[in-house]
């Protein structure tokens, strides 16, 4: 037993509070599953799996089973068969059964192994898959790995699951604009998301140090706008040699693909009106001074721009065109649009802005923002689609179908709930893990602040201002991953676990269920699936 469990073992843990269900520290330890299911009912003896352990799956549920086929077949070093049909012992039966759908919904699941087969079932095939993803955690650690491991005995503990999400928002930002992060980096990302249940990917695709996606009306927003990175821009080194790198349309499509299948959606960020710089160096016609960049060469450029937009109409048409590619890149509901940290004192010093709000009759730099902002909600309402945006899109009053991601502590997502808009909470306090983990001397370059371990699996997503009918608009939470000073797969890998398995329980298990120190008995196994997936993370 490690050290992380011997803290624990000496305490008898609740599994959860909705099935009375009391599992013991040996059980516990021994389905070290993360996030924690609704409930769990451990039996006596396990199911072992052999090279004659067939899958059983038809219809919908095939596509499910040969998942968890490829999944095993590495450490296996075979390919379980999948079959459609054969007597239930000694197999692992993959159902959809629509009737559960109405108490599980689409994502939860129901697991029972007993010495003689293993049912996995569910309403629908995302449900399905997160039961595949438990099975999986079930298994000894080494399952979970890349490469063949022999003299293991893979055994599944007989055991009870019944298991649904809290929240419908399980989100993680990654941010490839200040540090390009090549597509097998987002892949691995991805796939270890899965195994923790999230369901949201937010991928902040532009700023003032990159443009990565490739937009076919405007080519040098990636020919010009892809190759600086924030490393370069801080070091002053803009004349030298730029790294960079973009996504193309079919590079987005893979993504959006291959995460689809691990029931990931992909939200992509455009930020506007500020952090677009990458955007004004390569079209220096939306800025707010086009002549002053056009006649700088282009690496001056990057230091010269004031990092927010001209929200003239030449503009708002240059975004729009911008968003209607990326709608049809991503066919995810949310497009999400920044809104944050625009330093509109640049608007109130220029003379043509300020005719702008003169001949809108709008009283304020605040109320062009929102103006601007209105802009590209109704646009994205008309093509199906709804806007999401950081808190400060609520200054100026909010856009009607606007969701609120609330990061500057809780109050925007309160002020947004309140007033009947959706929410999802992603506060600095709590989900920023740029922050530094330990102290700031023993730990990789961060951006500031401190965010432990302990601190993120403390987080209660609903805040206690909200009623029971504003609470329905907080769909969930979500952490983020700024890239400042994180530019490469190891370091981004170690800023992320072990603190977004805290944050998967969180969003995931029962509020009343939270308990740190069973927490931590169970992330023992966590953190040894994740070494067997080569996930680099923080050691405790």
């Amino acid at each position: 037993m490690s050290e992380l469990a011997r803290r624990a073992s000496a305490r008898i843990l609740t599994a959860t509070v909705y099935t009375s269900v009391w599992v013991s520290v040996a059980a516990s330890q021994t389905m070290g599953i993360i996030p924690l299911p609704v409930s769990i009912e451990p039996g006596d003896g396990s199911f072992s799996i052999t090279r004659a352990t067939c899958v059983v799956a038809e219809g919908p549920a095939a596509a499910e089973a040969s998942k968890l086929v490829e999944a095993l077949a590495p450490a296996l070093g075979y390919r379980l068969k999948l079959v459609g049909n054969l007597p239930a012992k000694g197999t692992i039966q993959v159902k959809v059964e629509p009737s559960l759908r109405e108490r599980l919904g689409e994502e939860g699941y129901e697991l029972e192994a007993t010495t003689d087969t293993v049912v996995i079932r569910a309403g629908a095939p995302a449900g399905l898959f997160y039961g595949i993803q438990t099975l999986r955690q079930l298994l000894p650690p080494a399952a979970c790995g890349r490469q063949k491991v022999d003299g293991v005995p893979w055994s599944v503990p007989c055991v009870r699951i019944r298991d649904f999400p809290r929240f419908q928002w399980r989100g993680l930002l990654i941010d490839p604009a200040r540090h390009f992060i090549p597509v097998p980096d987002v892949e691995q990302f991805i796939d270890t998301m899965a195994l923790h249940k999230f369901n949201r990917l937010q991928m902040h695709l532009t700023d003032d140090q990159g443009w990565r996606i490739e937009i076919k009306k405007y080519p040098q927003l990636v020919q010009t706008g892809a190759w600086m990175d924030f490393t370069t821009i801080v070091q002053g080194k803009a004349e030298s040699k730029r790294p960079g790198g973009f996504y193309t349309q079919e590079d987005i499509r893979h993504l959006v693909r291959y995460a689809a299948e691990r029931y990931i959606i992909i939200v992509p960020e455009i930020e506007m009106p500020a952090h677009t710089g990458a955007a004004i160096v390569s079209y220096p016609q939306i800025g707010l001074y086009p002549q002053k960049l056009n006649d700088l060469p282009v690496p001056k450029r990057w230091t010269a721009h004031e990092g927010v937009l001209a929200p003239r109409p030449q503009s708002v048409a240059f975004l729009q065109d911008v968003l209607t590619e990326v709608m049809d890149l991503f066919p995810s509901k949310y497009i999400h649009i920044g809104g944050d940290e625009a330093n509109i004192a640049h608007w109130k010093e220029c003379e043509e802005m300020q005719g702008l709000i003169r001949e809108m009759k709008l009283k304020d730099e605040a109320g062009l923002h929102s103006w601007f902002i209105r802009q590209m909600d109704a646009f994205l309402a008309s093509h199906g689609r709804k806007l999401v945006g950081w808190d400060e899109i609520l200054q100026g009053g909010l856009a009607p179908g606007a969701v609120v991601m609330s990061w500057r502590g809780e109050a925007g997502g309160i002020t947004a709930a309140q007033a009947g808009h959706d929410v999802v909470m992603a506060p600095t306090s709590h989900t920023y893990f740029d922050y530094y983990q330990g102290p700031s001397q023993t730990e990789p370059k961060a951006i500031g602040g401190d965010l432990r371990l302990e601190k993120v699996y403390q987080y209660e997503p609903i805040p206690a201002a909200l009623n029971a009918d504003q609470a329905k608009h907080v769909l969930g939470g979500q952490a983020q991953l700024w890239g400042e000073y994180i530019s490469n797969q190891k370091h981004r890998l170690y800023m992320t676990y072990p603190r977004a398995a805290a944050l998967s329980e969180v969003l995931w298990s029962p509020r009343a269920s939270h308990n740190w120190d069973q927490f931590l008995t169970r992330l023992a196994g966590d953190l040894e699936r994740l070494r067997a997936l080569e996930v680099n993370y923080r050691p405790l």
